[in-house]
Formats: C-alpha cells, sequence, structure tokens
C-alpha cells in the first residue's frame, strides 16, 4: 500500500497533497480534499487494487475447490466401504425326497465347487417361503410345498473373491408333485444338480452346510411330527 507524507509540493509520485494519504482510489476520493494528482498515479493504484483484488478472489476458490474434491473422495470411499461390508440375507432350501436331499454344485461364487443347497438372496418385500419358493424356480425349475423355518445362521465369509457377511434362513420343502424332474437353469452359477442320500452326502460340502451336518444337524422330520 502506497502512501505520502503531510506537506505542500510536488513529492515523488508527481502530486501535492496537504496531509497523509493512502495510494487508493478510494482514498483519493474520500480523503484527498484540494489534492491534485496525475493519471499515471491513479492508473497504478487502480491496477494494483484490480490484481489484490483478483487474488484474494482467485486463491481462496481455488483451494476450496481442491478441498471439496478431497473430502467428496473421502466421502465416496467411506460409502463404498459400507456397502461392501453390510451383511445380507440369504435362503437356503432343504428339499427333501424320501431319504435324499438336493444339492447342486456351486461355481464361479464363494464356495466355488462345492455342494450346496438351493436358494438366494432375500429380496425386498418377500417372505423366507416366498424367497425358497421362487430361488428353487429359477434354479430347478421345480415347484415345491409344505415349506417350514427350521434355523438360522450368522456366518462371515472370508475367502475369495471378497468377504461378505450372511445371515442365512433355512428351509424345509417337498416336490409339489413326487413326479417332478429338476433342471439346471443357472449352468453359470451351477456345475451339476442331484439327488444325495443324507447318509451319504458328497464332498466337498458348503462350508456352512458341512459345519451343520458335523453338528449332528438332521433336517428331516421326527416321526412325531
Amino acid at each position: 500500500m502506497l502512501l505520502t507524507s503531510s506537506g505542500c509540493g510536488v513529492g515523488k509520485w508527481g502530486f501535492e497533497c496537504r496531509k497523509m494519504v493512502f495510494c487508493n482510489p478510494t482514498a483519493f476520493t474520500t480523503n484527498l480534499r484540494g489534492c491534485q494528482f496525475n493519471s499515471p498515479l491513479l492508473k497504478f493504484c487502480k491496477a494494483q487494487e484490480e490484481q489484490d483484488t483478483s487474488a484474494s478472489i482467485k486463491k481462496p476458490a481455488h483451494s476450496v475447490t481442491l478441498s471439496n474434491l478431497k473430502r467428496n473422495n473421502k466421502v465416496k470411499k467411506t460409502e463404498k466401504t459400507h456397502m461392501e461390508k453390510v451383511p445380507r440375507v440369504g435362503v437356503a432350501v432343504f428339499l427333501l425326497r424320501g431319504k435324499t436331499v438336493l444339492l447342486g454344485l456351486r461355481r464361479n461364487s464363494i464356495g466355488d465347487s462345492t455342494y450346496a443347497l438351493p436358494g438366494g438372496h432375500l429380496e425386498f418385500g418377500e417372505s423366507f417361503e416366498e424367497c425358497g419358493a421362487r430361488e428353487l424356480k429359477e434354479e430347478t425349475g421345480l415347484d415345491i410345498e409344505k415349506i417350514e423355518f427350521l434355523t438360522v445362521t450368522n456366518k462371515v465369509f472370508k475367502e475369495s473373491p471378497k468377504p461378505a457377511h450372511y445371515v442365512t434362513i433355512f428351509l424345509r420343502a417337498a416336490l409339489s408333485d413326487p413326479l417332478q424332474d429338476f433342471q439346471n437353469l443357472e449352468p453359470d452359477k451351477c456345475s451339476g444338480l442331484g439327488w444325495y442320500d443324507w447318509d451319504n452326502l458328497p464332498k466337498p460340502l458348503f462350508w456352512p452346510l458341512e459345519e451343520m451336518v458335523q453338528s449332528g444337524f438332521n433336517p428331516f422330520p421326527s416321526q412325531t411330527d
């Protein structure tokens, strides 16, 4: 900021002044009474003021923009992380026929190349029974009835392709028509289906099912049911 001392005469800035004033267009307008100044000085002062104003506006705007970008990126990463860590609800069905149970060989998913029960994810607004019936129809083409709740598990899968947390509802059901035959309608997810004797199950089992078998769990109704 430029200024002159009080007194008379022509200073090095080329104007006469009777008192100290700031070299600022506003100061010239409001504080200089009777002062005379040349146009180059006024242009210089105006240029200085415009330069200062431009710098004060641009710098904060640039800083705010970078800050907002960093904050937005952080929020997106946090949201993505939270989405990946949200537990999901699955429904699996023990479809029984005599002393056998229907199993499929998993493919391209968690538990790849292990034998598991048919089933899938619970969709918004569905009951457990509706989900079980829908998944069986989509995967095997079979219609089921006498659907009953058996048990529920709460498991965290730490294997590849990525960790997952599942709450799984296990149901029991029977064929609506005993003469129905299954079809493998999702070959990209299942390498094959088959009926297996409960006392002679194939290996390896999908580990949630393996844990149930090892614990002595029996999906078949008791004689008193």
